[in-house]
């Protein structure tokens, strides 16, 4: 397919031949490898010619090629010149070096003096003083410490034991002595003025910050704290227990914790505490005292409540008489509900009649479902979809769900039966358990089992502790206490039991 841009049916003009790399590219020259990961120049014998002249004299010992030379008498002397540049070193204590760019004095351990240029640096003990076109350093570690660099505006002072440290650059900075602090951005000094951003104070009595858009401020000792945000011009000023807010949308006034006062387009509220609060929100209003509340809705819905009455107008209706006396109603649902508490409960609706008369008689029913009544708490009689129960706890229960049933007479009788199986008992003598393949019945101290197997029905019964019969497909068998005597066949097998011994009669 032609490519949609111009020019797409040309020829490529992309190289058509492959780029070429060094055989190792990892390789490091040899000339970048003694400097490679530093800015260092490694010292070097400069100005040796072809051919050196040596001279050794006891102590002393020289050399000269070219432009270089070397001198000792050790220990006391040693000197080396590379043109311009001259070493020496006097008694391994005293180290001068004259070059055109570099000089040193050094009186090792006490005193060092440094040019390097145009910056002279000198160490006297715990003194460093430096000196540059741009700048300048004072130390006397660790007490004081003062620089300036006039390339960045660069300048700091600071002094650890009277808590004074400085800081600055054309653009920021931070200063601090004792509990009074500031930091800005823009400019180099701390002025409200120039700076655009900045936060200053005494700790921890006075705080003040700001930003293009903000600026806050906060005096702990009189609880007072200000803020204003510009973009949204809103303000919160507090002063004890004065708080003051406004914004576009509206604002509050408060004297805690006793007046409280908002107010918005659409909306006001008010707090006297703790005589009365009114609030306004549209149409709806709200009104509290100590001895009722009063709401009406946008939708001109009612509700009042005291301590003894309330009442509720709307899509709904209540009626409370506390704690006694509830009556609720839903036009719309058509549904009414009424408690007289604890003795009488009522609720009509479409879909439920409920009478609660308590604690004698309860009837709830679900139309079409389910219909239950309740005589005391201990008789209940239910009817539902599919089937109906009923009890007198805790000892009787009968019902029927689908096609399964109960019977239960505690502690005597329990009988419990689906269309696959049946389970009865009458406690201690009667024992029955049936399903499709199984039965097993015990009555008194005989026991009757019978199960579908292949070929027919296994089955056996044993009378205890004397006698016990059994038969299956293949054969049967019998016991006299449990092997004293016995026979077995299993097809054209047979066996018999003497004094529990079993003898093989055929196989």
């Amino acid at each position: 397919a032609t490519h949609a841009a111009p020019g797409g049916d040309g020829p490529s003009l992309l190289p058509t031949e492959a780029a070429k790399l060094p055989p190792d590219p990892n390789d490091i020259p040899e000339e970048l490898q003694d400097v490679l990961g530093s800015d260092h120049v490694p010292d070097y014998d400069a100005g040796k010619g072809e051919t050196v002249e040596r001279k050794w004299y006891g102590p002393y010992y020289s050399e000269a090629s070219g432009s270089y030379r070397f001198q000792t008498l050790f220990p006391f002397w040693v000197e080396r010149q590379q043109g311009e540049d001259r070493s020496s070193l006097y008694g391994l204590t005293y180290y001068q070096r004259r070059s055109p760019k570099v000089d040193a004095d050094v009186v090792f351990p006490f005193f060092w003096k440094f040019r390097h240029d145009q910056t002279y640096t000198t160490v006297a003990g715990p003194v460093v003083h430096s000196e540059s076109p741009t700048g300048h350093t004072n130390w006397l570690p660790p007490l004081y410490f003062e620089g300036s660099d006039s390339s960045d505006g660069t300048e700091y002072l600071h002094i650890p034991a009277l808590l004074t440290f400085h800081h600055r650059t054309n653009d920021h900075g931070f200063s601090m002595v004792g509990p009074l602090f500031c930091k800005w951005e823009g400019g180099n000094a701390c002025d409200n003025r120039t700076a655009t951003e900045i936060t200053y104070g005494v700790a921890p009595f006075y705080f003040y910050g700001r930003d293009q858009d903000s600026e806050w401020e906060v005096i702990p000792p009189l609880l007072h704290y200000y803020r204003y945000d510009e973009r949204n011009d809103e303000a919160l000023n507090v002063w004890g227990p004065l708080w003051s807010e406004h914004s576009r949308d509206g604002g509050v006034f408060n004297i805690m914790p006793f007046y409280w006062h908002s107010w918005g387009p659409t909306s006001e509220a008010t707090t006297v505490f703790p005589f009365f609060h009114y609030g306004r929100s549209g149409n709806a209003t709200t009104l509290i005292t100590p001895l009722f509340v009063h709401h009406v809705d946008d939708e001109n819905a009612e509700t009042f409540a005291s301590l003894l009455y309330a009442r509720h107008r709307g899509r709904t209706e209540l009626d409370m008489i506390t704690p006694l006396y509830w009556q609720y109603r839903d036009p719309d649902a058509d549904i009414e509900r009424t408690l007289l508490f604890p003795f009488y409960y009522r609720n009509v609706s479409p879909r439920d009649d409920d009478m609660v008369v308590f604690p004698f008689y309860g009837h709830f029913k679900r139309e079409g479902i389910s219909n239950t009544h309740w005589i005391t708490p201990l008789v209940r009689h239910e009817t539902n979809l599919t089937g109906w129960q009923f009890n007198i706890f805790p000892l009787f229960s009968m019902g029927r769900s689908n096609q399964s049933t109960h019977t239960v007479a505690a502690p005597i009788f329990f009988d419990f039966a689906s269309p696959t199986s049946r389970k009865t008992v009458v406690f201690p003598f009667f024992w029955r358990f049936a399903d499709q393949d199984s039965l097993t019945q015990v009555v008194g101290n005989t026991v009757y089992h019978e199960e579908k197997v292949d070929g027919g029905t296994d089955w056996e019964f044993h009378f205890f502790p004397l006698f016990s019969y059994g038969e299956t497909p293949r054969g049967h068998w019998w016991n006299v206490l449990y092997g004293l005597a016995g026979y077995t066949r299993d097809g054209t097998k047979a066996k018999m039991r003497m004094v529990y011994i079993p003898i093989t009669l055929s196989e």
